[in-house]
């Protein structure tokens, strides 16, 4: 560092960060923190919030062959369930927005069993940029509509590429029949507070029904992944008949949904175990 005035050397750690920021490297210089105003939580343990209504639709679809973070897929026959969660918030860190997630294999880990979405979608840029800023989730912004009217639940418009003459553009997601998910009053109370843990950074979900490795555990682990603690509650579930026809961007939906309405979903901080 012969040479170098204190002028300049305060001048390349202050444009470090900027540098590595615009190349998207990493960099041991900041740590990215959420704002104040994102952390809308009403129990410290938990300082992020999303309420609104989802609904579940499982489908039998083909077992994929690779997986990320050290997966294994749980199959029969080459067969696992995925299908699609929609997501409507209400209320969340950076507003109303909508979310449609492809789920993509029933997974296991260390013992652990979870469910592994493939591609996650948001309706606005302020929902893609805090997914991929606070909790490194890979979320792709796309238009999203979920229109009241329908006889059933159903996806008419899956996620896709529409061929237009200045090439393929992604086409808008569509789900009808979004007014059978409103089921609970406004006044209803929450009930459940059920646990789970989440990695976000490869969309997965994971039942706490065994033991977390410890911190230790997965030290060495080139795949070991991060997990934040989910809390769920909610005030109405309700099952609905959902038919739908086979397709390769759905698989074969199964003949029923679950739809979950005034629903409350807590993040923690990421944990110090890994899986």
């Amino acid at each position: 560092m012969a040479g170098k005035s204190p002028q300049k050397m305060h001048l390349v750690l202050f444009a470090l960060p900027a540098l590595a920021a615009a190349l998207r490297l990493p960099t041991f210089f900041t740590t990215p923190k959420p704002a104040a105003s994102e952390l809308n939580g009403v129990d410290g343990d938990y300082p992020w919030r999303f309420d609104g209504r989802l609904w579940f639709r499982p489908a039998l679809v083909r077992a994929p062959s690779t997986l990320p973070g050290g997966l294994s897929a749980v199959s029969l026959f080459g067969w696992t369930i995925g299908g699609v969660v929609c997501l409507e918030y209400d209320v969340s860190p950076v507003g109303p927005y909508r979310e449609y997630v492809t789920m993509g294999s029933v997974v296991s880990k260390r013992g652990a069993l979870g469910q592994w979405g493939s591609r996650l979608f948001v309706s606005t840029r302020a929902a893609e940029e805090v997914c991929q800023r606070v909790w490194a989730v890979p979320a792709e912004v796309r238009a999203i509509d979920f229109a009241e009217d329908g006889s059933d639940l159903r996806v008419d418009a899956p996620p896709a590429l529409e061929a237009r003459d200045d090439g393929p553009r992604p086409s808008a997601i569509r789900v009808s029949g979004w007014a059978a998910t409103r089921s609970a009053s406004v006044d209803a109370p929450l009930r459940g507070g059920i646990p789970i843990l989440w990695t976000p950074s490869i969309k997965a979900l994971w039942a706490p029904l065994v033991p977390v490795p410890s911190a230790l555990a997965g030290a060495n682990d080139a795949d070991a992944l991060p997990l934040h603690g989910l809390r769920l509650s909610a005030s109405s579930l309700r099952i609905h008949l959902c038919g739908q026809p086979p397709s390769a961007a759905l698989g074969i939906p199964l003949p029923i949904g679950l739809s979950v309405d005034n629903v409350r979903i807590e993040i923690s901080r990421e944990r110090e175990e890994v899986l």
